[in-house]
């Protein structure tokens, strides 16, 4: 690996390279110290998350909220934000002079994916569990959910990585965005992108799902639960090394643009 940049202030921070269990400990450790703004977000989009899933969810004939697929509603809606879509312009500077020492880009999102992981899963699963424990359900739908939450993660982990290398950018806050008009265009589309796939490109990427689930498991019989959620969890294991491997394969092809976006200030 080459050596890493240096700026006035000395060598910059790199994406380090101890082995898998010390990495994943050292991103969440970055995270909590060095990207509050991003933890900050993830609060507030869990805050606005929960009341727009309910509108979503609400039956108007029984006057409740439809539990099942509350909780992979709610991962969807905080996932398919910049918070997931925008992974490497939160942290811009060490990302892009990883890549500039030689890090892949698969393995630095990889890191940022698992971090994103032990941040966003306690809560949505707690969620599964607590909804499940307080309105009537029968006790095997909680492992059940949770195991769809997961498979829900995984799907957006891949297509958040793929959004990240594509549409990077520097977080500004409202007043910095304001004083730089000529940055608002792009960053429209970069907020705005994550949505679109969520209506449109994630709703097309099931079909074929459950084309196989109703092929193997006919997965509207419940006796097949277990075998169409674990089903769910390989399509979105699949899903994310395929958003990983674009990944790689886009900075292979563009190194400098990739680079050059991160290094952009908006």
């Amino acid at each position: 690996m080459a050596p890493a940049p240096a700026t006035a202030t000395g060598v910059v921070a790199l994406e380090p390279r101890l082995g898998l269990v010390r990495d994943v400990i050292d991103e969440i450790r970055w995270t909590f110290t060095k990207r509050l703004g991003w933890i900050a977000q993830v609060a507030l989009n869990l805050a606005i998350g929960v009341p727009a899933v309910v509108l979503t969810t609400w039956n108007h004939h029984t006057d409740d909220v439809r539990v099942s697929g509350f909780a992979t509603s709610l991962a969807g809606w905080v996932l398919a934000s910049t918070l997931n879509c925008n992974q490497l312009g939160f942290d811009a500077e060490r990302a892009a002079s990883s890549f500039r020492a030689g890090d892949t880009a698969w393995r630095v999102l990889f890191l940022k994916n698992l971090s994103i992981l032990l941040v966003l899963a306690p809560p949505i699963l707690l969620s599964s569990v607590v909804l499940r424990l307080t309105v009537a359900h029968p006790p095997d739908s909680i492992p059940i959910a949770l195991v769809r939450d997961l498979a829900v993660i995984a799907v957006w982990s891949g297509f958040g990585s793929l959004l990240s290398v594509l549409l990077p950018f520097r977080p500004l806050g409202l007043r910095g965005r304001w004083a730089r008009p000529d940055t608002w265009v792009r960053w429209g589309i970069c907020l705005a992108a994550p949505y679109a796939v969520y209506y449109l490109l994630a709703h097309y990427w099931h079909v074929p799902e459950l084309a196989v689930a109703d092929l193997l498991f006919h997965h509207h019989d419940r006796r097949h639960l277990w075998g169409y959620s674990l089903w769910m969890v390989v399509w979105g294991l699949l899903t994310w090394g395929l958003g990983l491997g674009l990944c790689e394969i886009y900075y292979r092809l563009r190194p400098a643009r990739l680079e050059a976006d991160l290094d952009r200030e908006r």
